[in-house]
Order: structure tokens, then C-alpha cells, then sequence
């Protein structure tokens, strides 16, 4: 009676432990095969009392710049204030046949599917309806061919209108890239400067 008794706990107590509830998984082989000790991204495994909205990471300092993304910093980068200010900045990266043609290459992979090829806003995004036509007929309109490089940098960093930010995808170095490549197509492009072996894309180090 006594062997009976004893299994039935031991059966009972194995039952219950080995059962989930809540935020108790039970018994685990090798839990840290299914939990990492430090935090990942998009995970939550808990709310964090002491942490903005309960998150498990907390916000990056105001003011903290990703590595490799250092800007032109303004008081007010993202408003009409900070937009007007950047007409005055220049284009950074030379005018190089590496350059341009590094421009191409990426402009031909971020922006052709609204711009088209040739700047003619006839990119699939737009013909499809999936977003309405920019406000200037295409890149050979004079409002882009006067458009200061600074300002197209503006927007490429920060978006305009319906064009959204595109500085997750393109460094400072590959933006004034895209750059040179905007203007070739608006007929209004800088003279291209003879280059050799040595030339190269400016660094992002030297251009942020």
C-alpha cells in the first residue's frame, strides 16, 4: 500500500511539473537552446517595469547616430525649416565614372519601380495606381533640373510627400551617388571628372 501510495506521488508531482501555465513552460531540456540570455531584436519576453511602455530594450540616447550614418545634423532635420537649409550643401562624392556609374547600378534597384528608368515617373509603382504621380512631370522638368543637391539628399534622407525615408537602404556615400545619376537624367548633370585606377567612391567616414 505504503509502493502505491508513494508512486502516486511521485507520478502526480511529475504530472503537474512537467505542465505549462502562464509564464511557466514547465520542465524544459536545455532551456538555453530555446532562450537566448541576452535580448534579441523583436523579442518580449516579459514586461519591463522599469522600461518605456514595459519594452525589454530601452530607446537609444536622443541624438544617437547609427554607425555609418552620420549626417548633416540641423536643429530641425525633418521639417520644412530643415529642408530649405539643405540647399546649401554640396555634393560630396566626385562626379567620378565610378560614381556615376555606381549611381546607376542603385538607382536602378531603389528607385526606377516609382521613377522609371529614364525619370519619367512611369516606374511600375505608378502605372500600377499604387501611388499617385509626384508632383513634377519627370526628372527632365526644370523644377528637378534646378533642384539643389542638397535638397534631393534632403529627401532621400528624411521622404517628401509620398516618397518615404530611403536612408535605411542607401549610406550617405550611395545617396550622393544616386545623386549624380538623378541629374545625368534630368540633362543637367555635372561634367564628369577623369579618373583612374586610384578613384574610388569617397568613404562614408569623409562624407557623414
Amino acid at each position: 500500500m505504503l509502493n502505491k501510495l508513494i508512486a502516486s506521488v511521485i507520478i502526480c508531482t511529475g504530472l503537474v511539473a512537467c505542465s505549462s501555465h502562464g509564464e511557466n513552460p514547465g520542465i524544459e531540456y536545455a532551456p538555453d537552446m530555446y532562450y537566448s540570455k541576452g535580448y534579441e531584436p523583436y523579442s518580449q519576453m516579459r514586461h519591463m517595469a522599469y522600461n518605456e511602455n514595459g519594452m525589454t530594450m530601452r530607446k537609444p540616447v536622443i541624438g544617437s547616430i547609427a554607425r555609418g550614418q552620420l549626417d548633416y545634423i540641423y536643429k530641425f532635420p525633418d521639417t520644412p525649416e530643415g529642408y530649405e537649409a539643405s540647399a546649401s550643401n554640396l555634393n560630396a562624392v566626385e562626379a567620378t565614372e565610378e560614381n556615376l556609374m555606381e549611381g546607376e547600378r542603385l538607382y536602378n534597384i531603389y528607385c526606377w519601380s516609382c521613377h522609371g528608368k529614364e525619370g519619367k515617373n512611369d516606374g511600375p509603382v505608378i502605372t500600377e495606381g499604387k501611388f499617385a504621380k509626384p508632383p513634377f512631370a519627370n526628372y527632365q522638368d526644370p523644377y528637378i533640373q534646378n533642384l539643389p543637391d542638397g535638397k534631393i539628399y534632403h529627401v532621400i534622407t528624411y521622404g517628401k510627400n509620398m516618397m518615404g525615408s530611403h536612408a535605411h537602404m542607401l549610406t550617405p556615400t550611395q545617396r550622393w551617388q544616386v545623386i549624380h545619376h538623378v541629374k545625368k537624367l534630368s540633362k543637367n548633370a555635372a561634367p564628369v571628372v577623369s579618373s583612374d585606377s586610384t578613384a574610388v567612391a569617397a568613404q562614408d567616414s569623409t562624407t557623414n
